[in-house]
């Protein structure tokens, strides 16, 4: 059966795919490495320079038999974009589908060959 939206549509579930396991969920926090702030006399907020973005994220996987979990320090490509793998997690539970959770980054200026 089809779905069928009533109301107002929002976008639903996760944006991309990994080969050989699923994505169960995907979260992304963008943050500056550089931040400069100039104060004034009166020890107020007068500039603010931000460069240098950084994106840290998690990502978690219900993986395949011909998955292989990556290791620290390689990377991960997700919707798009080419991650460093900065942590990585792994979870069995009796009952349960076997889960690797990885923390990844992004930095602004490195570019992943």
């Amino acid at each position: 059966m089809a779905v069928k939206n009533f109301g107002t549509v929002h976008l639903y579930g996760v944006a991309g795919t990994v080969t050989n396991a699923t994505v169960q969920s995907f979260s992304n926090n963008s943050t500056h490495a550089q931040e400069a702030e100039t104060m004034d006399e009166n020890g107020q907020v007068i500039e603010l320079r931000l460069d240098d973005v950084r994106q840290e994220a998690s990502i978690s996987l219900r993986y395949q038999s011909a998955y292989t979990i990556a290791g620290v320090g390689t990377t991960l490509s997700y919707d798009g974009t080419t991650w460093i793998i900065m942590g990585v997690g792994e979870s069995e539970t009796n009952g349960d589908f076997r889960t690797v959770d990885y923390t990844i980054r992004e930095y602004e200026y490195i570019t992943e060959a």
